[in-house]
């Protein structure tokens, strides 16, 4: 009879602790004057994979955002769903997401989500932790990001030139696409590492260079990532290690180590590093080689920032585009703001100047920014404004633990904010409007995207450099939608296919 009980004791413990768990969330709730959040009806409650199968297959289908906006249209803006057992919230209300960014910012972290999917590739650095560690490293990255860093616009120009001179006059077809990644790999190499890759120069891609080797590598590193990235994470502490994957990284790591290397014996040689004969610039891993000599460091605290610079600009500009050659009139209408500033030097102050361009930009930003969500852990019991009750305007309460994202995706697109025809490419809605915690393409408050101003800068030139040698941008692609790729930016799974027409 004992051993029949103690046999039988782990059932009876699951169903107990799981009706404690209940109450104690619901005494919670009640106390911190909160409702039930309005949940999602899974056809598998517990475990919740019914809802993994059909984001994984949205996104296979180029749609990744498919499903969530389904969730939002017949559940609300805010809608609690489980996976494994845990909470996961999704939200497109914009006072949650400023809760979560602002007041409450302490309350929420990217490393629990983060770190254990990204850290074998990119280590501990900005985008993998949060408290000492991640205020350490902003501090490090804040200088590449200055005023007078962004203003200094000559380098850029000289990558631009060199892509504009493989662009076709001629009314020929080109994907943009692998052009735009190769002018903002030899931007962002020169000014993190401080030497370009120079893959827009037509002698860099024999095999075996860097130019080449690269972006290979990096691409099938940040593939494996991502799928890491979709998993739960308890998932990450069982499975297996992908050998694959993991190689790839150890490649980009070699690369990367390689260009500390050089750095380091360069200092060591000239006892100084800065460059009399140029403008002083702020060069990441210079800066990073004169306070340590902690390669691993240094490594992983320049492919925290080199992973979003190489991408970010060029999507969002292949993405601007995408979307100007399909909209044929807002070209001409914005080619007529170019050619206004005549031969005039193409100055920080100049391009922010240009407020149709600027309208441009932020609409794409709207629509089809190259990022449209971003993950948070509930670190300490907080309270959201929207999601509970039955008509979701009601206060809610998230616990430690708790995970919840913000897709800002689908509130660019909600009509209650944007109007009718949200779904839309219309720059002219930006006329007179403010910005605020209803658009926050770049996220808000202290996590703020500290890149921000440089790529909007430098998407600003390129086009403007486009505009003025090109009469006209016409699609080229038999698909007119816009389908979503698998990777971390939302860029378009059949390129951008242009044919230009010169002035």
């Amino acid at each position: 009879m004992p051993s029949l009980w103690i046999s039988t004791f782990p059932l009876y413990i699951l169903p107990l602790y799981l009706l404690w768990r209940k109450l104690h969330l619901w005494l919670a709730m009640r106390q911190a004057g909160c409702s039930p959040p309005i949940s999602y009806k899974h056809t598998d409650p517990f475990l919740g994979t019914d809802l993994l199968s059909k984001k994984s297959a949205a996104s296979q289908n180029g749609d990744a955002r498919a499903i969530d906006q389904s969730i939002f249209k017949t559940y609300g803006k805010t809608v609690r769903t489980t996976l494994l057992g845990k909470n996961y919230f999704l939200t497109m209300d914009s006072q949650n997401m400023q809760t979560i960014l602002a007041p409450s910012v302490e309350k929420f972290g990217n490393e629990p989500m983060n770190r254990e999917a990204c850290r074998p590739f990119l280590g501990d650095g900005i985008i993998t932790t949060d408290g000492a560690l991640w205020k350490r490293s902003r501090q490090l990255i804040i200088p590449l990001f200055t005023r007078a860093q962004i203003s200094e616009l000559s380098t850029f120009s000289g990558h631009v030139e060199r892509m504009l001179e493989r662009v076709p006059c001629d009314g020929e077809v080109v994907d943009m696409q692998p052009l735009l990644k190769m002018l903002f790999l030899d931007s962002s190499t020169e000014f993190i590492f401080g030497r370009s890759a120079n893959a827009l120069k037509t002698d860099s891609q024999a095999e075996g260079s860097v130019a080449e080797r690269l972006p290979v590598a990096f691409d099938d590193a940040l593939s494996g990532m991502r799928k890491r990235f979709m998993l739960p994470r308890v998932v990450l502490w069982i499975m297996p290690r992908d050998r694959k994957w993991l190689e790839k990284c150890a490649e980009v790591h070699a690369i990367i180590d390689g260009f500390i290397e050089e750095e380091m014996e360069l200092q060591k040689r000239e006892k100084v590093a800065s460059e009399s004969s140029t403008p002083y610039r702020y060069v990441l891993l210079r800066e990073l080689v004169k306070i340590t000599d902690d390669k691993l460091f240094i490594r992983n605290e320049l492919l925290n920032i080199f992973f979003p610079a190489r991408d970010t600009a060029g999507v969002l500009t292949g993405n601007v585009i995408f979307l100007l050659a399909r909209h044929p009139h807002v070209w001409k209408k914005l080619r007529t703001e170019v050619l206004e500033i005549g031969q005039k030097s193409l100055s920080f102050e100049l391009l922010k100047s240009m407020k149709y361009l600027h309208a441009v930009i932020n609409e794409t930003l709207r629509i089809l920014a190259p990022v449209d969500g971003s993950w948070k852990t509930c670190l300490a019991p907080c309270v959201l404004p929207q999601g509970g009750g039955p008509k979701g305007d009601k206060p809610i309460l998230l616990q430690s633990g708790d995970q919840v994202e913000l897709v800002f995706g689908a509130m660019h697109k909600d009509p209650m904010i944007w109007g009718e025809d949200a779904e839309d490419f219309v720059p002219e809605r930006w006329e007179g409007r403010k910005q605020n915690w209803e658009y926050i393409p770049f996220m808000g408050g202290r996590r703020i995207c500290p890149a921000q101003q440089n790529v909007l800068t430098d998407v600003a030139f390129v086009l403007v450099r486009l505009l003025q040698k090109f009469e006209g941008c016409e699609n080229r692609d038999e698909c007119v939608e816009h389908v979503d790729a698998q990777v971390f930016t939302k860029e378009s799974r059949n390129g951008v296919k242009v044919a230009f027409t010169l002035a």
